[in-house]
């Protein structure tokens, strides 16, 4: 019984003693350049899941617009829920996000099914554009943003749509049986209409009852603004937006470096961090440099289809949206905790020959921001996979104090002088590097570029 004991213990040391060869094995074998691709495999602090995933990111917060305008009519054998005894309701929203984002929550489900189950794009003419912004019953949407339909749809639903556009600007109109779908091409400048049998407009007109007027109206409404854009939105009264206070989060240097490339996937165990006009850091064939500005640069310059952010495959929204939605979630994951109270919303997604550009915006409560960089983030996908991408760093507190703005009509009269006709007039923050920002009118040129 005694030397039984005495083998198990035996053993027991030898198994122990294995175990710990091995891991002084790997332990060395982590310290050598041939194993950076083995280094992957080995992250205890590694991403299990996609950038921002950890915080679990709803993926229908990358459509919220950034303006809205609910119309509801007025009378007696109207749809159920549309108030009685009004000549008409026109609810206009604008620079203010939350109460953008309350509404469209409620007209959310509408739009999946007007997407899912659009029919056939018809061109229509301008008139028919203006009659669906100001019709009795409806709801027109503006995210400020160039997003592809797919895109849309991905953060909608789960579903798909077959309609392929680039839009900014949509509407839903109530028609007797169903719901119609109204956008303009932003490739193209044209407009179209999808007409949905499916979807139900008994709900998109509950969804807006409960709305009050506030008298926002488009510039083609009115003589006075015809030098504008005229799917300008307006209202009477002038806005007053707050002034936000601006701070570098990156003013730490390594220490802010390390931070970010942890919230981005990289694992300190197996990060380099170095000095030279910037702080670097690199892991294998995954860098980031980050400037005094607060401008963070990743490159990987590895093989195709690796390095630390792959395209992860949502469902069944195909690559386009898999894509952009990994870059959001990327860019969320850095930004996110960085940027106070600022959003990120879609401005753009282009074609590149080996794959997307994709870029990413501020807003403070629905005003773009516009920093030196043009954007707040900006990702090249390729093969598979994010190769670049570069981000400006900012963080945005509301000061308490308002931002002092001309009427509308006065900063009309100002765009016109300048020879800017046919321009948008909206509220915009420029972020040029200083510690406050105030809002202020711009000029912004939707019209089609040719060539």
């Amino acid at each position: 019984m005694e030397n039984n004991k005495k083998r198990r213990a035996v053993e027991l040391l030898k198994d122990v003693l294995i175990v710990f060869l091995t891991l002084s094995a790997l332990w060395l074998a982590a310290q050598t350049p041939l194993a950076a691709p083995f280094r992957v495999l080995l992250r205890e602090e590694g991403r299990q899941t996609a950038p921002g995933q950890g915080q679990e990111v709803d993926r229908r917060s990358g459509a919220i617009p950034m303006a809205m305008v609910a119309n509801l009519p007025g009378g007696t054998g109207l749809p159920l829920g549309v108030p009685e005894g009004a000549e008409g309701i026109r609810c206009g929203l604008q620079y203010n996000q939350g109460a953008c984002q309350e509404l469209f929550q409620k007209v959310a489900g509408p739009l999946v099914e007007a997407l899912s189950s659009a029919g056939t794009p018809d061109e229509v003419s301008r008139r028919s554009w203006e009659e669906a912004l100001t019709g009795p019953l409806g709801v027109y949407m503006d995210f400020q943003g160039r997003i592809p339909m797919p895109v849309l749809m991905g953060w909608l639903s789960d579903g798909d749509t077959r309609l392929t556009a680039t839009v900014r600007r949509l509407a839903l109109t109530v028609w007797e049986g169903g719901v119609d779908l109204y956008y303009r091409d932003e490739e193209s400048g044209s407009f179209y209409r999808c007409r949905s049998e499916v979807a139900d407009p008994y709900s998109l007109a509950g969804a807006l009852a409960g709305l009050t007027d506030n008298g926002a109206f488009y510039a083609f409404e009115s003589d006075l603004y015809q030098d504008l854009d005229p799917d300008t939105l307006l209202f009477a009264q002038a806005p007053s937006p707050a002034v936000y206070t601006v701070s570098n989060p990156m003013s730490a240097g390594q220490e802010s470096l390390q931070t970010l490339v942890q919230d981005l996937g990289f694992s300190l165990n197996s990060t380099s961090f170095y000095s030279t006009d910037e702080q670097v850091a690199r892991s294998g064939d995954d860098s980031v440099r980050l400037s005094e500005r607060g401008v963070a640069q990743y490159q990987y310059e590895g093989r195709k289809g690796g390095g630390l952010f792959p395209v992860l495959n949502q469902g069944e929204s195909g690559a386009l949206f898999d894509s952009v939605e990994t870059c959001r979630q990327t860019a969320l994951s850095a930004i996110g905790p960085r940027c106070g109270e600022a959003r990120l919303y879609l401005v753009s997604v282009k074609e590149t020959d080996q794959g997307w550009e994709v870029e990413f915006g501020y807003s403070l409560n629905g005003i773009p921001v516009f920093t030196e960089g043009g954007c707040a983030a900006r990702f090249l996908v390729e093969g598979g996979g994010i190769v670049q991408f570069s981000l400006y760093l900012r963080s945005y507190a509301n000061s308490g104090a308002a931002s002092l703005i001309l009427p509308p009509r006065q900063a009309s009269a100002a765009l016109s002088a300048r020879g800017l006709k046919g321009e948008e007039l909206l509220l915009t923050y420029s972020d040029s590097g200083g510690d406050t920002l105030s809002a202020g009118w711009s000029a912004r040129d939707n019209r089609r570029k040719e060539g």
